[in-house]
């Protein structure tokens, strides 16, 4: 598997959690302020760049 490919399935799986976590958290809390969407945001930027930095950083010891 080429690591293109694998950065696709890694960052289209982080959404799709993501994506569910946020309707958990909307189902909770019902219409969301503007400091909830910012939440919601940073926490999809921050795990989609951690995973990918230690992706990348497996990828690299690798060759």
């Amino acid at each position: 598997m080429s690591n293109r490919r694998r950065i696709i399935i890694i960052t289209i799986s982080v959404m799709i959690g993501s994506a569910m976590s946020a309707g958990i958290y909307v189902m909770k809390k019902g219409t969301l302020s503007g400091d909830d969407y910012f939440s919601l945001i940073t926490n999809i930027v921050f795990s989609l760049l951690l995973i990918l930095g230690i992706g990348y950083v497996f990828v690299w010891r690798k060759k």
